[in-house]
């Protein structure tokens, strides 16, 4: 598969609500609802633009928005949100993704790839980072919006 990633522009953003809502196990184990309203994921995108992070969309080959990710580059990058649309999950765009972004990243000079998974509800997330060649290095708890979940730390050496 082919896909394209690029800047978020404001006018993906009433399609890319839809993709954290097409994403319910995901919006209560990260932050406790059911469901994202514009306002909560353009603060989040702001607060994420404040700490340094960059935040993309994902489009398949047909041009239609599929997924989200954020990042923070450096020599050991912080992915933190890499989202397909709920309807699209199992399908391989994920992995897709993936290994389009640590290419850019080891273009960029990177060394590691660090991410943090929620890893108290869906088993399928941990295995499908472990499948990407990531392993565990520790246990966190995160919180996002004031909700706070058990997360595992992952890393992957990839320069």
């Amino acid at each position: 598969m082919n896909m394209k990633i690029d800047r978020m522009i404001e006018s993906d953003m009433d399609e890319i609500v839809k993709i954290y809502n097409s994403n319910t196990g995901f919006l209560k184990n990260h932050m406790g609802v059911e469901s994202v309203s514009k306002e909560i994921v353009i603060n989040d995108l702001e607060t994420m633009k404040r700490m340094g992070f960059q935040s993309f969309s994902v489009r398949d080959e047909d041009g239609s928005l599929i997924g989200i990710c954020e990042f923070k580059m450096a020599e050991e990058v912080y992915l933190s949100l890499l989202l397909i649309d709920g309807n699209k999950t199992g399908k391989g765009y994920g992995s897709d993704v993936y290994h389009q972004l640590e290419r850019k990243f080891k273009e960029e000079g990177a060394k590691k790839v660090l991410i943090d998974v929620v890893c108290d509800y869906e088993d399928y997330v941990v295995a499908f980072w472990e499948k990407q060649e990531f392993v565990p290095c520790g246990n966190i708890q995160l919180e996002w919006n004031g909700y706070h979940s058990k997360a595992v730390k992952m890393e992957k050496e990839i320069g």
